[in-house]
């Protein structure tokens, strides 16, 4: 096992942002999917709210698209354009997008290479960069702050969630704009292929938040959605012990210092057996109930983590058919890889 960070201190949710085919309300997703499953996954508007600027938004990719809108959906919820124009250098940007503009890679160069490159625009080539979402945000919205993209596979949205909340711990900035993006290519449909994923695919999606410290929420009158307590990441690479044993003891470790009775893996769930980790959690008398939210709304490669704290905000807001008493909630997810993650949570009201 290989420890890679953790940290303890109150930093704010303050805002999210959201777009799928069911609409730019992450409640109504959530309340809705399950019940009144859409017939396409694939989201048809990614700016209903005509957010971007116009101009040469037909050479972006679809990643790069719903990123900016997500993004700008909790800028505007949070009012902090003005703050962004005043001292744009005191945002971050943050990407937790496993690869999303691959496909656009693939073909941009195997266009060059079997057609040769007079049959490539060289507008396009801003498509193939790892960081293409996040800059072109920057450039959109004016933020002149750190730019991080994070490529952590399914742990991804939560890594980038980890490295705003570093940022914000170490005074580089005073907010950091977080998103992440589903989307469905045939490089997604490739891998899923490969990997025999029994999970359905999600649909497409982009959701965003804005981190910023507890105090500066409070001082303009607002309330946190959550708040994070404790993030904590490692790799986990002893083959002497399962996956599912180690992810016990792990909570069992969390357990010794917070309350909490609900843990919400999201983000990896094909990667672990879900069986095998209830009978040890038994097994050993960890009282917890475990929710694995892409059984109903499908496998994430990229959002699972932040849609997995959501998911949690709207149990506490009760939004959710579940419910709980306690003020904390673990969300976690894992990459094949053997990293995981997690974040915990609590009630912002």
């Amino acid at each position: 096992m290989k420890k890679n960070n953790s940290w303890d201190i109150d930093i704010a949710i303050s805002e999210i942002g959201f777009n799928s085919p069911y609409g730019t309300e992450i409640n109504t997703f959530f309340s809705e999917a399950e019940a009144n499953p859409v017939r396409s996954l694939i989201l048809d508007d990614h700016d209903p709210q005509e957010y971007l600027k116009a101009k040469g938004q037909r050479f972006l990719n679809k990643a790069t698209l719903i990123y900016c809108n997500t993004a700008f959906d909790a800028i505007h919820g949070r009012n902090l354009t003005k703050k962004i124009k005043k001292a744009p250098h005191r945002v971050g940007l943050y990407d937790g997008t496993e690869l999303s503009n691959l496909d656009d890679c693939f073909v941009f160069d195997l266009t060059a290479k079997n057609q040769g490159p007079d049959r490539v625009s060289p507008m396009k080539s801003p498509s193939t960069i790892a960081n293409a979402a996040a800059s072109q945000m920057a450039i959109q919205a004016g933020i002149k702050g750190p730019n991080f993209s994070v490529c952590a596979g399914m742990a991804g949205s939560l890594q980038a969630l980890d490295i705003a909340s570093m940022h914000l711990r170490q005074d580089m900035i005073d907010y950091g704009v977080v998103a992440s993006t589903e989307i469905r290519n045939d490089y997604q449909k490739a891998i899923r292929t490969g990997h025999q994923n029994k999970l359905n695919p999600s649909a497409e999606l982009g959701i965003s938040m804005i981190l910023e410290h507890l105090e500066s929420v409070e001082e303009d009158g607002r309330m946190p959605l959550a708040i994070l307590k404790k993030m904590y990441s490692e790799t986990h690479t002893d083959e002497t012990t399962s996956l599912e044993t180690h992810l016990y003891e792990m909570l069992s470790e969390i357990a010794d210092s917070f309350y909490f009775d609900t843990v919400i893996i999201s983000g990896g769930l094909s990667v672990i057996d879900t069986s095998s980790f209830e009978n040890i959690l038994g097994e050993n008398n960890l009282d917890i109930t475990v929710l694995y939210p892409e059984s109903t709304f499908g496998d994430f490669d990229n959002v699972g983590g932040m849609l997995g704290i959501a998911y949690g905000i709207s149990i506490f807001n009760d939004k959710n058919d579940y419910k709980t008493d306690h003020d904390n909630i673990v969300v976690l997810s894992v990459d094949k890889t053997g990293t995981i993650i997690y974040a915990l949570i609590e009630r912002g009201n």
